[in-house]
């Protein structure tokens, strides 16, 4: 979906689809009714009523003298036009609930919701109740979607209570509903919200465990990476010191001695003396060479470990932005590293609700930055958690820092800094 209102969402997303299905179910609330017309359309709802009382002032209602049909047909269209306003509103609000790159504040969130009820209500519309209750179970806290839930239930069955009584009393049409048939059809229209409810949690957590299984076999590929580069670069140094404190060791005797050896001789020491004194000095000389490359070249690819980690989540999309200079790091640096962005990617996927993930990775000045924004809902006010006071601690140990802060608009910014030699504070 390239672009739908004033924002973003991904094809197949689950708000994709909520907002597909808001924008079907306010189509159905408008086209029904204009298609069935003013002697068949169903008004029973509270915009129904008002449409009814506000077309009295035009035309007059069905009496003996009159058939009305002219008060229904202006009826109809304040109906169709009140439907028209709630639809938009209920669209709006539900772009405005989805959208991820604004921050609401709880007074917000509660409006935008409550916005959203008195819509649905207000049209008694099942579509638009099972959209809300769809996206209370994907999008909400089990705590407040529970909650919401229970509000919208409640003023659904007070509005269908409210309709019943007042077509008891001659106020509602009797042939819109009678007594029995408005209490079944409230009975079925609450079991077919629960039930979508129902459905909406249960694919919203498994989308959940999908996420998070996902985000573990990417952190096991990449953490394997690491552990490799970490390996060979161990053995390297062992090799190095191998040939540097034994075959280093000997070699250099082995010099001392022809070079003892060929000054006893003098001018008298043979060619082949001569030669294997040469052929002693050349090899510790490549032996040495040898070791310092093993040692310059010892580090871990950082850059590789990355890729796979952010490779392997599919949600939120992660863009990863490496420099291209990016020499390979030491073991400590590397890991301290891929943990912190590690810690914020499974921050993103699991808390966050995030739609996008950007991390960028670069060495200045002799210290690597990485910088790590979301646009998921941010921390708000809650407490810093384990997660940073152990970045920050990891960090620390090499002499490091970690800024953390909610973004300007939404979302959660992270900005980490650290000795690329990872030298002790």
């Amino acid at each position: 979906m390239p672009a739908i209102l004033p924002f973003r969402l991904r094809p197949g997303s689950a708000a994709g689809v909520i907002l597909l299905a808001s924008l079907a179910g306010a189509a159905i609330e408008i086209l029904v009714p204009w298609y069935l017309g003013p002697g068949s359309a169903d008004l029973f709802s509270p915009a129904g009523v008002l449409a009814r009382r506000l077309a009295g002032w035009f035309a007059p209602p069905a009496s003996l003298l009159r058939a009305g049909s002219e008060h229904a047909a202006v009826a109809l269209h304040i109906f169709l036009l009140l439907a028209a306003l709630l639809c938009a509103l209920f669209v709006a609000a539900t772009a405005l609930q989805l959208q991820a790159r604004r921050r609401l504040g709880p007074g917000a969130e509660r409006l935008v919701l409550a916005l959203q009820l008195g819509a649905a209500c207000a049209l008694h519309s099942v579509v638009l109740s099972m959209v809300l209750a769809a996206m209370l179970a994907s999008h909400l806290a089990p705590r407040r979607a529970l909650a919401a839930l229970a509000a919208m239930l409640g003023l659904n069955t007070l509005t269908i209570g409210v309709m019943a009584a007042l077509a008891l009393q001659g106020d509602v049409a009797a042939n819109d509903r009678n007594a029995t048939a408005t209490v079944l059809y409230v009975l079925l229209e609450q079991l077919v919200v629960l039930l979508t409810f129902a459905l909406g949690w249960l694919a919203s957590r498994e989308r959940r465990s999908r996420q998070a299984l996902a985000a573990k076999h990417a952190e096991l590929l990449a953490t394997q990476v690491l552990l490799a580069d970490t390996i060979r670069e161990s053995e390297r140094m062992r090799i190095a010191r191998d040939l540097h404190d034994s075959t280093g060791h000997h070699l250099t005797a082995l010099n001392l001695h022809l070079d003892i050896a060929r000054r006893k001789a003098g001018a008298q020491a043979d060619a082949s003396l001569l030669t294997a004194h040469q052929l002693s000095r050349d090899l510790l000389a490549q032996v040495r060479t040898v070791v310092a490359s093993e040692r310059a070249a010892a580090g871990v690819d950082l850059r590789l470990a990355l890729q796979r980690l952010c490779a392997g989540i599919p949600q939120p999309a992660i863009t990863l932005r490496v420099a291209d200079d990016l020499p390979a790091a030491e073991p400590a640096v590397a890991h301290a590293m891929f943990c912190c962005v590690q810690e914020a990617v499974s921050n993103a996927v699991r808390h966050a609700q995030a739609a996008s993930l950007v991390i960028d990775v670069a060495v200045r000045e002799g210290r690597l930055h990485a910088v790590i924004e979301d646009d998921g809902a941010g921390r708000g006010t809650a407490p810093e958690g384990n997660g940073l006071r152990g970045m920050r601690e990891r960090l620390a140990m090499l002499g490091g820092a970690l800024e953390a802060d909610d973004l300007p608009r939404r979302g959660f910014g992270l900005r980490i800094s650290l000795p690329y030699a990872g030298a002790q504070p």
